[in-house]
């Protein structure tokens, strides 16, 4: 593995600002499958589960648990709002609500305000997945329990665009 300095060496010559080459770092020195050839395959190895970063989940993640029945997900999110103003939601995703709480209407009504509130604060990124003893409340010790269901931050780690044509480089 590359320490900080000889990766910052490596990849500098790339277009990427620094913010992006700290985050890449971080992705590297965490994810033993980011630094093997070829395409990224996760291995379910947790490296980043254990981290303490915010996984935020996102409206159409939420969309996606209601739709799967897997209200249990939802059951555990935990609200915590990030500093500074609300975003709010888009068009495109106030449609996609009002089209979802059609599907809701024979849940009770204490069920259907919990994922009326979880749908309009996720669209604020205030809606994470809690933790537990340092890492995500869903790694069991030998990979993700929700693996096939997890948030979309989840799925698109490491993010592409940003190591697209940088894992080439390190190699």
């Amino acid at each position: 593995m590359l320490s900080r300095q000889e990766f910052f060496a490596r990849a500098w010559k790339d277009d990427r600002s620094t913010e992006e080459l700290y985050s890449a770092y971080e992705a590297y020195s965490t994810c033993p499958a980011f630094r093997k050839a070829g395409p990224f395959l996760c291995e379910r190895c947790g490296g980043c589960c254990l981290r303490p970063w915010r996984i935020e989940v996102s409206v159409y993640d939420v969309q996606r648990w209601i739709l799967e029945k897997r209200l249990d997900v939802i059951e555990d999110l935990e609200y915590m709002p990030k500093k500074g103003p609300p975003g709010g939601l888009t068009p495109c995703e106030v449609k996609s609500l009002e089209m979802m709480c059609s599907g809701l209407l024979e849940l009770d009504e204490g069920l259907m305000a919990r994922l009326g509130f979880a749908l309009a604060a996720s669209g604020d990124g205030a809606m994470v997945i809690g933790k537990s003893m340092g890492g995500c409340r869903y790694y069991d010790g030998s990979g993700c329990s929700i693996y096939d269901t997890r948030p979309g931050v989840c799925a698109r780690f490491p993010e592409a665009r940003l190591f697209e044509g940088l894992s080439a480089l390190l190699k």
